[in-house]
């Protein structure tokens, strides 16, 4: 009883709270519902062609640029396309999701008033007013806010956390689970549209390039053939003038031919001999020993086996002396030809047809480097249509992730608590109006009488604990008609009064 006393002055608090976490727990049903589901898009290791605009390969032609390195630049260049405005009207288009809500019922005008509401209420605080938007644009911005595109890294081990696979997870939010998957999935199919679309465009734009790079090359070819012709016509020179000429340029090249050997073959003999050396400072064999030890007993074992470095300088010693055999007999070949060769002499008029001629074969060179590249160009844009493939479909998701109502109702416990604290201060208030403020010292009149009660407890009027305390004064004395006065300075018990025989 007496604890059921102390705390029934304080049943709001309790009550208020729970009131309040109800009515926010209802309340959250009035907030729109935001699902979010996720899907996996592949990007291909070894035929990224997003961030160069050639078409090729960009690991090949940046052999300092890791695979970590790129996996993390394709999936932020990747992220960042995701969630730009073009895949997002993609999307909207797509989906129609700028078309009028045809939802009715009390709740969903109650959800739709509670929304704009709240927009404009942050619009106002934010920057002083609410302004309209338009349908289609708030699709767009929804999808844009709800898109999210982010590289998977390892789970486990010493790289946990850390991004630097090829493999990019896209997620999409809607304001059903259906909606939710619809989007992330034409998210992703638009991703690879757009990675696509791009290559394509980009390869076959340097196609086109390299195609004409390729018809100038001819033009030079066929430009440089008749100034040679030409000269010759104009120059009287014959045939065998032609052929002395060929001849000397073929002695050139056979002389630069044996030069070019020569320096090979001085190489790989360098190169063997410094495998020779290191294996003769390396053991054969190598000795391992081990300690098995069981129970008390132990054994040694010891293990001779083949050193794996004596083996592999072994095979390199062998492949160098093959190709210093092999340079060595192209040596005496070219040695002979050289030899065999007829005088290079020249006249003028032939030193210059060598340099025509000499002309001609550098364009022809060009021409055939060129033509090479368009060839693989071409066959990128035939074969590779695309770096992103989907690994998978998104799901419909089972729960939302917005609005959190635990949250709600924690904060409605809260704020319930602290009104129904001051509601029960209030009531208190009314009923003693100099009750203190909270933290404020205590009434000295109020202490005065409860230190009287204590004193008068143990003597012939037993219990004094319901005697009322004392109405306060305005000068701090008590009032008339008080159940205690004060004689020469003590406090006194007025004697009762017997109403059966008069005063």
């Amino acid at each position: 009883m007496t604890t059921l006393r102390a705390i029934r002055p304080y049943w709001q608090i309790p009550f208020v709270a729970l009131l309040s976490a109800v009515l926010a727990f209802a309340g959250s049903f009035l907030v729109s519902k935001q699902y979010t589901s996720k899907t996996r898009l592949l990007i291909h290791a070894h035929d990224v062609t997003f961030l160069n605009s050639t078409g090729t390969d960009p690991s090949r032609q940046q052999p300092t640029l890791t695979d970590a390195t790129l996996s993390q630049a394709l999936a932020q260049t990747y992220a960042g396309v995701a969630t730009s405005r073009t895949v997002a009207i993609a999307v909207v288009d797509r989906l129609r999701l700028d078309a009028p809500d045809t939802g009715h019922g009390p709740i969903h005008a109650l959800e739709k008033a509670a929304a704009l509401t709240y927009k404009c209420t942050r619009a106002f605080i934010t920057y002083g007013y609410c302004a309209g938007v338009d349908r289609r644009e708030k699709a767009i911005a929804d999808v844009v806010s709800g898109a999210d595109a982010e590289q998977l890294g390892a789970t486990s081990g010493a790289a946990a956390g850390q991004p630097g696979s090829y493999v990019l997870e896209v997620s999409g939010s809607g304001r059903t689970g259906v909606e939710a998957m619809q989007v992330t999935n034409a998210l992703a199919d638009e991703l690879v549209s757009v990675s696509a679309e791009r290559f394509r465009t980009t390869a076959q734009a340097y196609v086109k390039a390299l195609q004409k790079q390729v018809d100038l090359a001819s033009v030079d070819v066929t430009s440089r053939s008749a100034a040679v012709a030409k000269y010759e016509t104009d120059h009287g020179i014959s045939a065998a003038d032609a052929q002395q000429v060929l001849d000397a340029k073929s002695s050139d090249t056979l002389q630069a031919d044996l030069r070019n050997v020569k320096a090979d073959l001085a190489d790989n003999q360098a190169q063997l001999a410094s495998v020779e050396a290191s294996i003769a400072a390396t053991a054969s064999t190598a000795t391992s020993d081990q300690q098995i030890t069981t129970g008390r007993s132990g054994t040694s074992v010891t293990t001779k086996e083949a050193n794996p470095v004596y083996s592999s300088l072994q095979s390199q010693k062998a492949v160098l002396k093959s190709k210093v055999k092999g340079l060595q007999a192209r040596q005496s070949q070219l040695e002979l030809q050289i030899a065999d060769a007829p005088p290079t002499d020249l006249n003028a008029q032939q030193a210059r047809l060598a340099e025509l001629l000499q002309d001609v074969d550098l364009a022809k060179g060009n021409q055939t480097a060129l033509t090479q590249q368009l060839q693989k160009a071409q066959t990128e844009v035939a074969v590779s249509e695309s770096e992103l493939t989907r690994i998978d479909r998104a799901g419909v998701p089972a729960y939302p992730v917005a609005p959190k109502r635990y949250l709600y109702l924690a904060i409605g416990l809260l704020l319930g608590g602290l009104a129904g604290g001051a509601l029960t201060w209030r009531a208190r208030r009314r009923q003693d109006p100099n009750l203190p403020e909270p933290g404020s010292l205590e009434d000295p009149d109020r202490q005065a009488t409860r230190e009287l009660s204590a004193e008068l407890s143990g003597g012939e009027h037993g219990d004094l604990s319901d005697i009322p305390e004392p109405a306060p004064s305005l000068n701090g004395h008590p009032r008339a008609g008080s159940h205690e006065t004060l004689v020469n300075g003590s406090s006194q018990r007025p004697s009762p009064v017997d109403n059966r025989g008069g005063a």
